[in-house]
């Protein structure tokens, strides 16, 4: 049977039907469809008589139609015999669905296009478990390299920590006999500066490289707020910040080490704090959230300071990057590292009003209202 005898496309018919887990069907030289199987319906939503007659583009998306894509796709089968897509497309009914679609060119004897064969395949489901699992193995990867680097750098700060005590018992000493001499007062205050800026490094590279947590107890949030806010009070009327705590009545209890999670708002409201005007609020919020997710906790930190430049956005995390003049750059590593303990996740952006905002979100026990907190300390 040749291709143009009219039982060619008979046979074709009844073959592709037999497809059903994919759309294979044919279009014209114009791209409207001219044979379509029952997989099409599957894939997309469309029976036969509905898609005969359509052009191939009412399943790609409004911005692959203004860019001209599917066009694209036909010239360069025409030319090429063969074109591959893979993409993002649209359903009858709305929904999208990823799929990659082969398209190869259809020639009459004499030379003529005659159209195109397509097979479409939804690749949905094996595109989101490739991701779960390259987010795995990347997951696993970071926490490999995260433990390697936290042993290294408590063992660093735990062999530093004791020259160091030295070094201050000295300094201490000096300025009780000297400190009082102008001719030796500016050096004391520079050695007396630069030594608490080495503690503050070993307790950022102590707390960093402590082993996660192995026991989470259902506690209640707004305690662990309340503290963090406790101890940055002081940094707080230094830079004539105001702070302002927001939790919603009734949050559920959360599974927690609450000395760890109160080191997570510490070091965020300390760089809010830093990164904050004077004469301007930082704000502290929490709330419940119930969805697909399971019960969580938001927490948000915003302020109102310059906000995180697009550069700083995807390195926020790593160990040791800080703009900050003096800064060591742990602060919100350790952040998200007891996150992640704690099974819960943190990002960062920017209000729409500008200022940085940080979002924690935890896993709650129960529902939102489950576990009332009276919100006390």
């Amino acid at each position: 049977m040749s291709p143009d005898d009219p039982g060619h496309d008979e046979v074709f018919r009844l073959l592709v039907d037999t497809v059903e887990d994919a759309a294979v069907f044919m279009l014209g030289p114009d791209g409207r469809v001219v044979c379509w199987n029952t997989g099409g319906e599957r894939v997309t939503g469309y029976c036969a008589t509905e898609a005969l007659g359509k052009h191939l583009s009412h399943v790609y998306l409004e911005e692959d139609l203004a860019s001209g894509l599917p066009q694209r796709v036909l010239d360069e089968a025409e030319q090429q015999g063969q074109a591959r897509t893979e993409g993002w497309r649209v359903r009858k009914d709305g929904s999208r669905f990823y799929s990659r679609t082969l398209y190869t060119a259809l020639w009459h004897p004499d030379g003529r296009l005659r159209g195109f064969a397509g097979v479409t395949r939804d690749i949905t489901a094996r595109r989101e478990t490739e991701a779960r699992l390259r987010e795995a193995q990347e997951a696993l990867r970071r926490n490999e390299l995260l433990s390697r680097m936290g042993a290294l750098v408590a063992g660093v700060a735990h062999e530093v920590r004791n020259p160091l005590f030295g070094i201050s018992a000295t300094l201490e000493a000096f300025d009780a006999r000297f400190g009082h001499s102008p001719e030796h007062a500016p050096y004391v205050s520079m050695l007396r500066r630069e030594v608490s800026r080495l503690h503050q490094l070993m307790h950022g590279l102590l707390t960093y490289g402590r082993p996660p947590s192995t026991e989470l107890h259902p506690c209640t949030l707004s305690s662990v707020l309340h503290e963090s806010v406790d101890l940055t009070a002081a940094l707080a009327r230094e830079r004539e910040v105001q702070v302002e705590v927001r939790a919603e009545p009734g949050l559920p209890r959360v599974p927690m080490d609450p000395s760890r999670l109160v080191q997570v708002f510490q070091n965020l409201l300390a760089n809010a704090l830093q990164h904050s005007p004077r004469g301007t609020t930082v704000r502290l919020t929490a709330r419940g959230l119930a969805d697909e997710a399971g019960p969580r906790v938001e927490c948000l930190v915003m302020d109102q300071g310059p906000g995180f430049s697009p550069e700083e956005l995807p390195r926020v995390f790593e160990p040791f990057f800080s703009h900050r003049a003096g800064g060591v750059g742990l602060g919100l590593a350790i952040v998200q590292r007891i996150v992640e303990e704690h099974h819960g996740s943190v990002s960062v952006g920017n209000g729409p009003e500008g200022g940085a905002e940080v979002r924690v979100f935890l896993p709650a026990e129960g529902g939102v209202n489950a576990a009332p907190d009276s919100g006390g300390r």
